[in-house]
């Protein structure tokens, strides 16, 4: 553990920048002892064995919550429970911490009157985030979320991920109630729909495609309240999202306004659907969404190119053909990602030199090509 705590180094999801809610003078917090001043109170799983170290520590002067894996494998984990949401309510999540653990959090949103939705919301990848590493410094990231129509609560997990022996400290955790998410004229709602190379659960908050282009579309547009979620999520195709009632649980009977959807799948369905069913598949999203959000403007997004890997180039380029012609023929905007990573042309853009998941370069490539695009949409949407 550092023996000097220096000021930390905040990044926030840049969608806060763009959604100015007023904050109250004294600002609901859902989160209890979330400075650690209190004690072990309300977290669960504090402990410390041979394999383990789950405590209420002091550094510096400072309370922290310290979780050491000791022996391989052990599983560190701590829990606060019973988060209690408003329904249509913007919350910011913060969590600010420093440790080579990997440290790591899940905020996993909860219905009693829905007991699947734990389930299709997969809050496993929408709301969770691996901390950045930091030996001595601590970094911070934050997500604001829509709580939307069908969750009421939620719980909050701290955990080191992997396996191996390592240490992290979490300084602060806050959920902070910001204001109402209810259809509201002046708000212009854009969602992120997709699967694992849209959300990048692998990557910290600050590093998604939705946290870039927050201060690109502020500036470019600093009278208008854009407010973005991203709803992919790893491993989803088209037919999944149908199947199982995630597109009716978590966006048809959640979310009563988007105004942009940003849809980029083909991954998944590649596997599944050769490219002609594929186009059937993206059809139906577009036609289900332009019936469910009259008006909706949609986005089409291509997929990773992968530099000296011909057989997996051609193995997704079927299928990000298939949106391009399903653009041109409904007249929809193309955010061009494939053709931005081949001009880009280097093995960086991905997590690995042969993987097609982006890394945050190829994340700010992603960001790049969907301003673009983004943009003269919103240019030619009057402001209300």
């Amino acid at each position: 553990m550092p023996t000097v705590l220096r000021l930390p180094r905040v990044f926030i999801l840049a969608a806060v920048l763009a959604s100015p809610l007023a904050a109250a003078d004294k600002p609901i917090d859902l989160m209890k002892n979330g400075d650690f001043t209190g004690g072990a109170a309300p977290w669960d799983g504090l402990g410390t064995d041979a394999d383990h170290d789950a405590s209420i520590a002091t550094v510096d002067g400072h309370p922290v919550l310290r979780l050491k894996r000791i022996t391989k494998g052990a599983n560190v984990t701590v829990t606060q429970y019973n988060l209690g949401f408003k329904p249509q309510t913007w919350y910011r999540l913060s969590a600010t911490g420093w440790g080579t653990g990997p440290g790591a959090l899940s905020l996993r949103l909860q219905s009693k009157k829905d007991p699947e939705f734990d389930k299709v919301v997969r809050s496993w990848a929408t709301s969770s985030c691996p901390m950045p590493n930091s030996a001595t410094e601590p970094m911070s990231e934050s997500l604001v979320i829509d709580s939307g129509l069908v969750p009421e609560s939620a719980y909050l997990n701290l955990r080191l991920d992997g396996e191996e022996p390592g240490e992290y400290a979490f300084r602060s955790l806050s959920l902070i109630e910001l204001g109402s998410s209810k259809p509201d004229p002046k708000h212009l709602v854009l969602a992120h729909l997709g699967d694992s190379i849209t959300i990048t659960s692998y990557l910290p908050f600050s590093k998604r495609v939705d946290a870039l282009l927050a201060p690109m579309l502020a500036k470019a547009f600093p009278k208008r309240d854009i407010r973005q979620m991203n709803l992919a999520t790893d491993g989803e195709s088209i037919a999944e999202l149908f199947d199982t009632k995630r597109y009716e649980k978590v966006i048809k009977s959640n979310y009563q306004k988007i105004d942009i959807a940003v849809i980029r799948y083909g991954a998944n369905d590649s596997r599944a659907f050769p490219p002609a069913e594929f186009k059937k598949k993206v059809v139906l999203l577009c036609e289900a969404l332009e019936k469910d959000y009259p008006g909706i403007r949609i986005v089409l997004g291509t997929g990773p190119w992968v530099k000296d890997s011909a057989d997996i180039n051609k193995q997704y380029g079927g299928h990000w053909q298939v949106l391009r012609d399903v653009a041109a023929e409904r007249k929809y905007p193309l955010a061009e990602i494939t053709k931005r990573f081949e001009q880009e042309a280097s093995s960086a853009t991905g997590r690995s030199p042969s993987d097609m998941h982006p890394s945050p370069l190829g994340v700010t490539l992603v960001a790049d090509a969907e301003f673009a695009v983004l943009k003269p949409l919103l240019e030619a949407m009057p402001e209300k």
